[in-house]
């Protein structure tokens, strides 16, 4: 066997294992459109240059028949490529959304992250529908209630999405129409085109959807909020040259 063949061979066992993982990232990790606006490309592209092309390449460069180290550089090089993918895959993990977040008119994906930088231990969402769930902050009606909640978020630095406590499983009825959603003159700034082109695949007029702020890590992004039945589409935007911070997802 040359050492086209034995990297012939090491290629064919990484794309079986990059296929399994990769299966396991777009359909459980960062599913529908996380994948894009969220760091799944990101996540595939980091396990496909560790499994595809460090690997193999390293075989092809060192494999040579019957030199005395083979057996040794071979499985320095299986051991190496493991730790390195093994590396890559939890770096993939710990950074998938938890949850879609929805707070004050606002859409946000949570990551382990968010809560351990902010000193809050990670929630447990497995009682909450869907993977990752869709899930509210409803604070109390009653405002002074509210106003508590909110100042003490505010004195310690933390926003109000990581209020646990108040975790719901999100509703359409929890999208207050009069309140939430960007303005005429975001949706001008951002370019009216965006958003005729986007009620010619979904149907409507413009006025028929509600427009929220989705704050994500890789992408423009707005979630359009159909008021007619609440369904929720995501609609990615280009990036205007001064973009409005509601757009952007800043806080």
């Amino acid at each position: 066997m040359n050492r086209f063949s034995a990297f012939a061979i090491h290629l064919g066992i990484s794309l079986v294992i990059f296929a399994i993982l990769g299966f396991i990232i777009i359909e459980y990790w960062y599913p529908d459109f996380f994948f894009t606006a969220d760091g799944g490309w990101q996540g595939i592209r980091i396990v496909a240059l560790v499994d595809l092309v460090l690997g193999p390449t390293l075989t092809l460069v060192v494999y040579k028949k019957g030199k005395p180290s083979l057996k040794f550089d071979l499985t320095a090089i299986g051991v190496f490529q493991a730790v390195c993918l093994a590396a890559g895959v939890w770096v993939v993990f710990s950074e998938r959304p938890l949850a879609m977040m929805y707070a004050d008119g606002f859409f946000q994906t949570m990551t382990a992250d968010d809560y351990l930088e902010a000193g809050k231990p990670v929630p447990d969402f497995a009682d909450f529908p869907g993977r990752p769930p869709w899930i509210s902050v409803q604070l109390p009606e009653d405002p002074t209630a509210q106003s508590k909640i909110r100042n003490e978020s505010k004195m310690r630095g933390r926003s109000i999405k990581l209020a646990a406590d108040f975790y719901v499983p999100f509703s359409p009825e929890h999208v207050d129409r009069q309140r939430d959603g960007i303005t005429q003159g975001e949706i001008e700034r951002i370019g009216a085109e965006v958003f005729e082109e986007f009620v010619k695949d979904h149907g409507g007029a413009v006025h028929d959807y509600l427009f929220l702020p989705f704050g994500t890590r890789y992408e423009q992004a707005l979630m359009a909020f159909r008021k007619s039945d609440g369904e929720l589409i995501y609609l990615q935007i280009p990036i205007p040259d001064d973009p409005p911070e509601e757009v952007l997802g800043s806080e």
